[in-house]
């Protein structure tokens, strides 16, 4: 599949992405399109620099794929909006969220509700992210990041998603959303007996 630019031709494929899921190829169509348009790169330029892009850590970071399951660090996706992003890139899902809801609504998270194998509740919005989801999934809380990727471990089934995607901030657990990634990726790689490893199929 092709990105195309009309007149200019072929921008990119969408295997020489290093991502890509909805948002991404949106996103990398956006850039190209200002790009092109503006005379700033050709269409050959473009594709170049699309392809050689390195995404920031923690967002939506494969950790690990072990027994068709991949594991994904989104834990800069602090609020709803960026939470519902990251759920729709995929087709079943066990959803980690909760930490230190910063005001926001939780609600919209169950307009999700259908790609939603399950959900793990974690640290002070638990209860949130439970009376948001509860009625549309089956929401299980959890005391400790362990104990969290332990639950969705039960939960997930071949070709799901584990996506700590938080909808709330980390200050309740960890000084910041890079520290609860981290966290989320060691006790990962523990689970799945993959300490010391980057990532294992």
């Amino acid at each position: 599949m092709l990105f195309r630019s009309g007149p200019g031709g072929v921008i990119a494929r969408l295997d020489d992405l290093p991502r890509a899921l909805p948002h991404d190829v949106a996103d990398a169509l956006a850039a190209s399109a200002i790009a092109i348009e503006s005379g700033l790169a050709t269409p050959e330029a473009a594709g170049a620099a699309l392809a050689a892009y390195e995404h920031a850590p923690h967002r939506i970071q494969l950790v690990a794929e072990r027994g068709g399951v991949r594991w994904y660090d989104d834990s800069k996706a602090t609020t709803p909006h960026a939470a519902r992003t990251a759920i729709r890139a995929f087709d079943s899902v066990v959803l980690v969220a909760g930490g230190r809801n910063k005001g926001l609504d939780l609600a919209p998270l169950a307009e999700e509700s259908a790609r939603l194998r399950g959900v793990v509740a974690i640290g002070e919005a638990a209860p949130d992210v439970e009376a948001a989801l509860g009625a549309r999934a089956v929401v299980v809380r959890a005391g400790s990041m362990d104990d969290a990727v332990e639950a969705a471990s039960r939960m997930a089934r071949e070709g799901d998603v584990v996506l700590l995607s938080p909808a709330c901030a980390s200050y309740d657990w960890y000084r910041n959303y890079g520290e609860r990634g981290d966290d989320f990726a060691r006790a990962v790689r523990a689970r799945l007996g993959l300490v010391g490893a980057g990532r294992s199929s």
